[in-house]
């Protein structure tokens, strides 16, 4: 029997930017492959694709850019529906929108407005419409309700029962929580 098929052997890979050995990394995104004199060479390589999309089912409709069929994909952000021949087409199906509400400026930037906008985890967030030039979220619906210490007039509803709801005054300096009678 050949030895040299059960023996360990080391394949290292060399940094294309400053021919340094690659290392195994672990990131926010998975692990990948940086260069070994970070930070003074930035070179980093995935070691598989973000991008991919899993396909959960084919549907009947088709696309109305191309013709292709439409998919029902599971990507980063949740469930969608898209192209079947994507990249080639970038169609996907926007979600119906809901009774138009009364738009509420961004209390950071003063030039946007608050809107709904889904994670990465599919959870519904609300953040300012100019991101990334404003970064200003909140975890759950904004409301017109004005606040009696600070006089802001954004809060989000904390919690609700038959009788009253409690609030929570956005600014971060005030943060008052207070009630009012249904």
């Amino acid at each position: 029997m050949n030895n040299q098929l059960f023996q360990y052997r080391k394949n290292q890979e060399y940094c294309p930017e400053c021919g340094s050995i690659l290392k195994i990394k672990k990131g926010k995104k998975g692990l990948f492959l940086g260069c070994s004199h970070y930070p003074e060479c930035h070179y980093l390589k995935p070691l598989h694709s973000h991008s991919e999309h899993k396909i959960i089912k084919n549907l009947a409709k088709n696309c109305p850019k191309c013709g292709h069929f439409l998919q029902l994909k599971q990507g980063s952000y949740g469930m969608f529906i898209g192209c079947s021949d994507y990249p080639n087409c970038h169609f996907t199906v926007q979600e119906e929108s809901t009774p138009k509400e009364d738009k509420i400026l961004c209390p950071e930037c003063k030039n946007g407005y608050l809107i709904a906008r889904r994670g990465r985890q599919g959870k519904i967030f609300y953040g300012c419409s100019c991101f990334p030039k404003c970064k200003f979220i909140l975890p759950t619906k904004p409301y017109k309700i004005q606040c009696h210490r600070c006089n802001s007039h954004l809060c989000i509803l904390k919690k609700e029962n038959s009788t009253h709801r409690t609030w929570l005054c956005i600014n971060k300096n005030c943060q008052h929580l207070f009630e009012t009678e249904i």
